[in-house]
């Protein structure tokens, strides 16, 4: 089978078959939707209405919590206090101070974008079930405010509100009420389809899965969770303000902790990540138990818990992401994705010449760099000194200084004393992200592959932090659209060590680094693999002019392709040269052996 390749847009093929994968769940949700919308309300039957009506307003909900959980990594036990903030904003203007239904909802989603500014400020300090404690108990708290500002609520009693526009039948014998939560539930369905396939969507998920490998690439982990709070409040807030239409009334009973822990739990039973999974979690956790246990309510908590377990055990991944899973498993039997370093090369389209000469002046240049972890000395008034468009080497024994100097030289260590210059301008003050932004890529000792993302997507989202991203998809187009046809869909569970290193090293590339860093980039690396890296190395640094700072164990590889070799010793540089320079100090011979053929 021949696969046509467009050059402007190399993955235009592979994004094709991952919005297909997404519009079929998508359209089996919003059949749902319709199902539930139009069966209740043909039969006349005030109870399911109601109840579906419920089912819908959840399920929108359940999609932003969704989409904060697995897209944004964050852990929130508190939506439903979003969802209420919203609520009860509108039945305020709405039930108490006579204002229209479209103000009262403005003012609703305001004062639920606000709430999720308020969530994301612990978000950049605290991560994972701390940040869910955090929120857990301003969703514990909402109730008991509403309650102690009864003037302003109207306490315990409550708002009762009275909207019969919203339930006048429709020509086609739905009424508005209905129709709005269907929109709204299919519209976050299509919302979470389209931030997820973006270039936004993968930045979200790398900041949220790697943090350190998300400001590599330049990306502000911070900021995009700010961003993933601000637009899942919005659109719980959204939700939010259909609850006084739908109930009539509003009470602080309404918005307690149960709620959001239905939320959470919808998500997790349903299948996290997966754009169906709302649909089938909410339908599982309030629907099956309204129906079966109409008469004992105040149980739905262990309803709750009961379903969750049965189906956990049973779908470790929920209900959507079990299924999925198995069908990928068929799917891949016919054999293991094959990627290799000479796969790799011929991404690197024929630029000889391109950069001309490359310029010989310094790319690195480290003075009296002193970083201490306590009583501990990491670097101890380091200099060090990197030529444009060369390879240059660090070797040391373990904790001589190695990683320690890379982290500084990116930004994820801050000096204690001494400079970092990067192309001459000062950065040892800057942000990982800062540096990044700079033209500096680098790897890590252990690969820093994302499984929330498909093997594609990992190499995808350098290119996407490519500032010249559209001249980069012209350089290497044709090659890219091979790779993004053979990797897409490809789980990175199944990825052996070997390969994840060529991923993060094509993620690195397609970033469009000037300066490339990498660490112990060999370990695990097969013999005939550690002969292509080799290559691979070479290439970059003669077709197009990379400087290359590598730390490897590897004595062989270093010597075999460093221009110049430094040798770290407890945090200071001892010797910088040639590897032929170095092979005869006396520093490194007491250090190691010389390699055989240097």
């Amino acid at each position: 089978m021949t696969t046509q390749i467009l050059t402007s847009d190399p993955a235009a093929g592979a994004r094709r078959t991952r919005w297909t994968a997404d519009a079929a769940q998508l359209a089996l949700g919003c059949m749902l939707v319709a199902a539930s919308v139009l069966v209740p309300d043909w039969l006349g039957n005030a109870y399911w209405t109601h109840s579906f009506r419920m089912v819908n307003l959840l399920i929108a909900a359940a999609v932003f919590q969704n989409l904060l959980l697995h897209d944004g990594g964050q852990t929130s036990f508190g939506q439903g206090a979003i969802f209420g903030v919203a609520g009860y904003v509108t039945a305020i203007a709405v039930g108490m101070h006579g204002q229209s239904y479209a103000l009262g909802a403005s003012l609703g989603v305001g004062a639920a974008i606000m709430a999720g500014l308020l969530y994301a400020l612990p978000a950049l300090r605290v991560q994972g079930y701390y940040l869910g404690f955090v929120t857990m108990s301003a969703a514990t708290v909402f109730p008991e405010l509403l309650v102690a500002f009864d003037r302003q609520t109207n306490g315990v009693t409550g708002i009762t509100l009275s909207l019969d526009a919203w339930q006048a039948r429709s020509v086609f014998g739905v009424s508005p009420l209905s129709l709005a939560l269907a929109v709204l539930a299919c519209g976050a369905m299509m919302l979470h389809v389209l931030i997820r396939r973006t270039a936004f969507g993968r930045r979200l998920r790398v900041a949220a899965v790697s943090p350190e490998a998300a400001q590599s690439l330049g990306i502000s982990p911070g900021v995009m969770r700010c961003i993933a709070f601000v637009i899942v409040a919005a659109g719980t807030g959204a939700a939010g303000v259909l609850y006084p239409p739908v109930v009539g009334f509003v009470s602080p009973t309404a918005f307690n902790a149960e709620l959001s822990i239905l939320l959470f739990f919808a998500v997790i039973v349903g299948g996290r990540g997966q754009i169906l999974g709302p649909v089938v979690g909410v339908w599982l956790l309030y629907l099956l138990p309204n129906a079966l246990l109409a008469d004992l309510l105040q149980y739905r908590l262990l309803a709750y818990g009961l379903v969750a377990l049965i189906v956990m055990l049973a779908f470790p991944d929920g209900v959507v992401g079990t299924l999925g899973k198995w069908r990928r498993r068929r799917a891949a039997a016919g054999g293991p994705l094959d990627l290799h370093f000479r796969g790799l090369m011929s991404v690197l389209a024929p630029t000889v010449g391109q950069h001309g000469e490359p310029a010989r002046h310094a790319a690195i240049e480290v003075r009296g760099a002193r970083k201490t972890f306590g009583s501990v000395i990491a670097i101890d008034d380091a200099d060090l000194t990197v030529k444009r468009g060369e390879i240059h080497g660090l070797v040391g024994a373990n904790g001589s200084g190695k990683t320690s100097l890379l982290n500084v030289l990116s930004g994820f260590s801050r000096l204690d004393a001494g400079s970092v210059r990067l192309g001459g301008a000062e950065v040892s003050h800057l942000s990982p992200t800062r540096v990044a932004r700079r033209g500096l890529g680098r790897t890590f000792q252990k690969p820093r592959i994302f499984s929330t993302m498909s093997l594609w997507e990992n190499v995808e989202i350098g290119l996407d932090a490519n500032p010249r991203r559209h001249r980069a998809s012209r350089r290497f187009g044709a090659a890219l659209a091979t790779l993004a046809a053979s990797m897409d869909g490809q789980s990175v569970d199944l990825v052996p060590h070997g390969q994840r290193r060529l991923v993060e090293v094509m993620r690195v590339l397609l970033k469009g680094a000037d300066i490339l860093l990498l660490d112990e980039p060999a370990a695990g690396l097969s013999p005939s693999e550690r002969e292509d890296f080799k290559v691979l190395l070479q290439r970059l640094r003669d077709e197009l002019g990379m400087t290359i700072v590598i730390v490897e164990h590897d004595l062989e590889l270093v010597w075999g392709i460093a221009d110049r070799i430094s040798v770290l010793e407890a945090g200071k540089v001892m010797a910088q040269g040639t590897p032929a320079e170095i092979a005869t100090h006396p520093v490194a011979q007491k250090l190691f052996i010389e390699p055989t053929h240097a």
